[in-house]
């Protein structure tokens, strides 16, 4: 490890005080960032309630010759190719930089979607899954640590908050889709699955122009690469606000120049230093997408076994919205309570509701329905977590690999899920089926209560260390 990258004011030439119409241009690119990294988190919502609503439908699963066997490898198949994609090009991408895989992986994304109106056979969805998932998972990994590496302390996660938001709008929209073409377009399933190349083309022209992460160019030693970005985009954040705003500009300042230049060595998640902060965000992070995914993915079976019978999927349809307003509130809250007061509570109230939904029978289903929903609202609360926990928690030349760790753990669990739980409802019923995803959730509360650090408002590299202290809780909640 060399010493800390030099970019202080002693090197540069002395500069005129910048006007407002400098300091809002910068504002503005941080804005844009926020939607090109948010918008690769809306595809994978998108992608995943796509395949779900194209199942739930049923004439694709005629068409093609969807057995159950498939229903259950295809529902799996993103999930498969994210843990791949995230755990293998996370390590990439802190080795090669974020700015050429942040576009890569898009357009490996946009391809495979078109290409979704040629599929004709089972096999072939799932190879294509697999291969969206693959892009999905790359950008996990690159997107939000990227965010992470631009954004001020004190409103890191509100902008990291926001892209578990847009996960969440397009799940919604999606299914929403989905939903619409089932009713009155039965037979058009292949726009179901191909509709996320909209998005993605979207996104390609959002992140078209953007630059390299300095803190990624300081790791490395590229300091003059590092010095241009940071002038043209960073230097005049805090310029025109408060006096909390300006001095927390200044910090974060301070903060770049402490980013020291190192080697990427994977192996460093599992050193002394980093075993522990893996361990828990690859749990806590499993514990919060593995009964999430299974049970939205089959969110009409689970409700129709609660006893909703023909309104079982327009009661998903609200299941989705509901999570969304829980995930608006995680956001509302992630700067103003921190991190581990929206992680600890809402993953105890999420196993208590579905143990709560475990006696089936027992409830009258309008009590057993909102506890559902309430399970639904807990999870949205923490689900924005995922976006901002390991981005915070790693250094930045493992940071990405960090992230792609995690994610990648997670959509196995995920995927584990989405393949059991069908069985469990067909084999074992509700009852039990409610229980293990109750019991993951209560392992994931127990995690995060022993293990989950206040990482709100520190500066990135403190956050990283386990060092340094917050920002007053009013600068991270000020304008902007």
């Amino acid at each position: 490890m060399t010493a800390a990258a030099d970019i202080s004011p002693k090197d540069e030439e002395p500069r005129e005080e910048p006007g407002a119409d400098q300091a809002a241009h910068q504002r503005a690119f941080l804005r844009r960032l926020t939607l090109a990294t948010g918008g690769g988190m809306f595809i994978d919502g998108f992608v995943f309630a796509s395949f779900a609503a194209a199942l739930a439908g049923g004439a694709m699963s005629r068409d093609i010759g969807v057995t159950s066997t498939w229903t259950e490898l295809i529902s799996a198949s993103t999930l498969i190719g994210t843990f791949f994609g995230g755990l293998l090009l996370g390590y990439v991408t802190d080795r090669l930089g974020r700015k050429p895989m942040f576009t890569l992986d898009l357009s490996v994304f946009l391809v495979t979607a078109l290409l979704m109106f040629t599929v004709t056979e089972a096999w072939q969805l799932f190879v294509l899954g697999l291969v969206l998932g693959l892009a999905v998972g790359a950008d996990y990994s690159i997107g939000s640590p990227l965010l992470a590496e631009f954004s001020p302390s004190a409103r890191r996660g509100h902008y990291l908050g926001i892209l578990e938001i847009l996960w969440n709008v397009g799940y919604v929209v999606a299914y929403l889709l989905g939903y619409l073409i089932n009713t009155h377009w039965p037979d058009a399933w292949h726009w179901t699955l191909a509709a996320s190349a909209v998005p993605a083309v979207l996104c390609l022209l959002a992140r078209h122009g953007l630059p390299e992460s300095p803190r990624w160019l300081l790791s490395k030693g590229r300091k003059d690469e590092a010095k241009a970005v940071i002038e043209a985009h960073l230097r005049h954040v805090g310029a025109g606000g408060s006096a909390t705003q300006r001095a927390q500009a200044a910090a974060d300042a301070e903060d770049l120049r402490a980013e020291q230049a190192e080697e990427t060595r994977y192996r460093d998640l599992f050193s002394p230093a980093y075993r522990q902060r893996s361990l828990f965000v690859c749990t806590f992070w499993i514990c919060i997408v593995l009964p999430y995914f299974a049970l939205t993915f089959f969110q009409p079976t689970v409700l129709r076994a609660i006893g909703l019978g023909g309104s079982a999927l327009a009661g998903a349809l609200i299941g989705t919205v509901i999570a969304l307003l829980g995930a608006v509130t995680g956001w509302y809250l992630v700067d103003r309570v921190g991190r581990r007061q929206i992680l600890v509570g809402p993953m105890f109230g999420c196993a208590l509701a579905l143990f709560l939904v475990s006696l089936g029978d027992l409830l009258p289903i309008w009590l057993a329905t909102g506890c559902f929903f309430g399970y639904l609202y807990s999870y949205g609360i923490m689900s924005i977590l995922p976006g901002i926990y390991p981005e915070e928690v790693f250094p930045t030349s493992i940071r990405t690999s960090g992230v792609g760790l995690a994610s990648g753990a997670s959509r196995i669990g995920a995927a584990i899920g989405t393949f059991l739980l069908p069985l469990s409802l067909d084999h074992l019923g509700l009852s039990w089926s409610m229980i293990f995803m109750a019991t993951v959730s209560l392992i994931g509360g127990i995690t995060s209560y022993r293990w989950a650090p206040e990482t709100n408002g520190l500066r990135l590299t403190h956050a990283a260390r386990g060092e340094g202290q917050p920002v007053p809780v009013g600068a991270g909640t000020e304008g902007g």
